[in-house]
């Protein structure tokens, strides 16, 4: 600010450059304090503004947090889902595979006594055969032998027949 000087006059300084120099400080004062309340609105708003995106930026870290944590959450139970899965899957195989044992073990076990069974019937139809082989050979020799009684009976009838023709 510049200083200011007054023309001394005979009773004290001249009142209209006493009078100028306030009007223009008047005016300064004026316009400083109009700056400097429209600085304060400035910094008001600024502080209003910085206060909204502090807010804002507390929001977005909740926000993140709260993201992060859910995003870890579903890490650690697909995690759960993929182990449960496969452990389940091995179940599954372990079981079917002794299933499959166990059909195999049974389905063989059926197979032999049926194996067995056949040739049960096969041996016991092998002697039937064999009985009736030997009833056929008996009932063929008993054949022949009637066959040779009926041939000598018939000898023996034709002999008599002539013997009473006679």
């Amino acid at each position: 600010m510049e200083s200011l000087n007054f023309r001394k006059i005979m009773r004290g300084y001249d009142p209209d450059e006493v009078d100028n120099a306030y009007a223009e400080l008047q005016h300064k004062l004026d316009e400083a304090n109009a700056s400097n309340r429209e600085l304060r609105l400035q910094i008001n708003s600024l502080r209003e503004q910085n206060a909204e995106w502090g807010n804002r930026l507390k929001s977005y870290e909740g926000m993140e947090k709260d993201l992060r944590d859910a995003m870890l959450s579903a890490q650690r139970v697909a995690g759960q889902v993929k182990d449960n899965a496969e452990q389940d899957a091995q179940t599954l195989l372990e079981n079917a595979k002794n299933e499959v044992e166990t059909l195999l073990h049974e389905s063989t076990q059926r197979a032999e006594q049926r194996v067995a069974e056949l040739k049960e019937e096969e041996i016991k139809t092998e002697a039937s055969l064999n009985q009736l082989q030997d009833q056929v050979s008996e009932l063929t020799l008993e054949k022949e032998a009637l066959e040779i009684r009926m041939e000598k009976a018939s000898a023996q009838l034709e002999l008599l027949r002539q013997t009473l023709e006679l």
